[in-house]
This record gives structure tokens, sequence and C-alpha cells, in this order.
């Protein structure tokens, strides 16, 4: 085996770092997860931070995923901070509706968190740190499995069996396919305390050109989620959805523009 690029893995690890912590984390935090000695690390999260692979809020001094891992990661290359337009519309549905949102991408199999807003949330909800939530124990990360047929989710999981996060997570690829079914039919995915216990979500899928880009979804304490609740979740979603939708058909069609396309 090769060594290892020393600054390219530094770089991987902070990035994987902060996908993991969608509340932000501090540079003496990556310093010390890290071992990284805060006058090597303070020069890449700089160059980082200015290619918009990170976003630094000064007043707070943390670090949160810039949107040019999402632009890139998804095809649509444009200079527009395309995550901060999609930030403000899932901060505006967090504040109508008092609860807290995640919107975020597949990583391998698991769910990677770009946008956590609970800041209107009566109760939030506590993520763990660190943790990689594996995207069928997820609202939105059924939401993004719901792209792949009942064969292609067979081959992710040979065996037939999903690890259980809480003992309300579902364990077979089974049920996991008749989930999805549904998902593809009703347009909506739900969570009962899958991932973490006393939860329950629903969430939709952010689509472009027939390809599933996103989740986005809703995360509520169960003792205040009720079917007329439930409603107005799947209300605030769509709206929310074809809000994204637009701001990513915009900006696709300015990179287009620009003759930055194929």
């Amino acid at each position: 085996m090769e060594p290892k690029h020393r600054t390219t893995a530094r770089i991987l690890d902070i990035l994987e770092l902060v996908a993991a912590h969608p509340e932000g984390v501090s540079l003496a935090f990556i310093s010390q997860r890290l071992s990284i000695p805060k006058s090597s690390l303070h020069p890449l999260l700089l160059t980082l931070t200015d290619r918009h692979y990170l976003y630094h809020k000064a007043k707070e001094e943390r670090y949160y995923l810039g949107e040019s891992l999402f632009v890139v990661g998804n095809k649509y290359v444009n200079d527009a901070d395309i995550l901060g337009e999609i930030r403000n519309i899932v901060f505006d549905i967090s504040k109508e509706l008092g609860e807290t949102l995640y919107f975020g991408v597949l990583s391998d199999l698991d769910v990677l968190y770009l946008i956590k807003a609970d800041l209107y949330s009566q109760f939030r909800v506590v993520s763990t740190p660190g943790n990689k939530l594996p995207a069928y124990s997820t609202g939105y990360g059924k939401a993004l499995l719901s792209q792949f047929g009942p064969e292609e989710i067979r081959s992710f999981y040979p065996d037939g069996k999903l690890k259980p996060v809480t003992d309300r997570t579902i364990t077979d690829t089974d049920e996991l396919n008749r989930q999805l079914e549904e998902v593809r039919r009703c347009g909506f995915s739900f969570e009962k305390g899958e991932s973490t216990e006393g939860i329950q979500c629903v969430a939709v899928r952010i689509e472009h050109d027939d390809e599933v880009l996103a989740g986005l979804s809703v995360a509520v304490p169960e003792f205040r989620y009720t079917e007329e609740r439930e409603k107005l979740f799947k209300k605030a979603l769509k709206e929310a959805k074809h809000k994204i939708e637009q701001v990513i058909e915009q900006q696709r069609n300015q990179w287009i523009y620009s003759g930055e396309a194929d």
C-alpha cells in the first residue's frame, strides 16, 4: 500500500468531522479531535472556507459544511451560494413549524447532514456528535434510498439483514423495500424512533431531471406528532421541496447559460 498524502488526508478528515457535526465545530475542537496543531490547521481551514467547502460563522467561531460540497457533489457547479439559499428556505420552514429540520445527502449508504435547523424548535432534537446514521434508519435516508429498486437494495445489503440503531429500527431488506415502494407511491417517507428514540420524522426527496439529489425531513418528539400536525408537516415539506428544486433549476440554467455545461 502506498503511503497516504498527509495534507490530503487531513483535509478529508476535516470535512468528515465537520459533516458529522451539523451543529458546527470550533477550530479548537477540530485540532483536538484530529490531533492537528492549530498552526497547521488554520491555513487548511482558511483555504477550505475560501473555496466554500466550509462555511465559517465568525460570530460563533464555528465551522459548517459549505455549498461547494453540495454543488460539486451534484454537478451544479456555480459561484452562487446555492446551499446558502437552501439554508434560508430550511430555516424559514423550521421557524414556521417550530420544529427541527434536516437537509442532507447520501454518503455511501449513510446520511450526511448538510443543514440542521433547530433555532426555532420548541423541543430540540439531540443529535449524537460524530455519529453517522445508516440511511435505512432515518426519514430522509429512506427518501434518498427510494431512488433504488428492490434488487439494488438487496445488493447493498447482501445478507438481507440491517443492523438496528434502536429497538424500532427495521432489520430486513424485505420490510425496507416495502416501505420504499410506499415512499415512491405517496412521495413521503417516515421514521418512528428508528434512529433516535422518541423522535418521529416525515421527509421528502429533492429532485432534478429525475435525479434524486438530497432529502429534507421534519423531526418531532413523538408526543408532539399528531395526525393533524402530520398534514401540516407534509404541506410545509412540499412547499420547501418546490422552492429548493426551483433554486437548483435556476442555478443549473445559469450554469448552462454561462457556457460551463458539457
